[in-house]
């Protein structure tokens, strides 16, 4: 896989890697009909404030199979926190250590680029224990619990676990 900057010809690409993603009520926040050429428009929007997006493609077709990003909040007094972190791996790809691959990128790239960022925030499911397992190992902690955040497809809520990384490139 190579992983690179995302770019606006990548919009279609990430529209139909969104609806794919989207189709498995697990996969993102976001239901299928949710993902919308505005909804992958305010992600390119998001970056014109000094946000990140990564996206990741199979080497031997160029395919899009996997996506990050994260963007700031717009407020001065957070300007050193990059927040809505999302990350889409298609589902043929999923298992195979891409996402994986793609956040040590994305953590790689704020390291030695982006000094002025402090630490990434990310939210998850509760019941998410593969990936809340993974963050921890990328150096992620648990900050908090936010109960009965998510309502699920089925209506039933269930917590969110906020999860933040630290910088180590960043003088607080």
């Amino acid at each position: 896989m190579k992983i690179r900057n995302a770019s606006e010809e990548d919009k279609s690409s990430l529209y139909a890697l969104y609806k794919a993603v989207a189709q498995n009520s697990g996969g993102i926040a976001r239901t299928e009909d949710e993902i919308t050429e505005d909804y992958i428009d305010a992600l390119f929007s998001s970056l014109e404030n000094k946000g990140i997006m990564l996206v990741g493609t199979e080497e031997e077709t160029g395919a899009l199979i996997a996506e990050i990003h994260a963007s700031k909040y717009g407020i001065k007094i957070f300007d050193h926190i990059l927040t809505s972190l999302t990350i889409v791996v298609h589902p043929d790809y999923q298992g195979k250590g891409i996402g994986k691959k793609m956040f040590e990128a994305f953590l790689n790239h704020i390291e030695h680029h982006r000094p002025e960022i402090g630490r990434v925030e990310l939210e998850s499911r509760a019941t998410n224990k593969r990936s809340i397992a993974l963050y921890r190992q990328l150096g992620f902690v648990q900050e908090g619990v936010m109960k009965n955040k998510t309502r699920n497809p089925d209506g039933k809520f269930e917590d969110s676990i906020l999860m933040t990384w630290t910088n180590p490139a960043f003088k607080f």
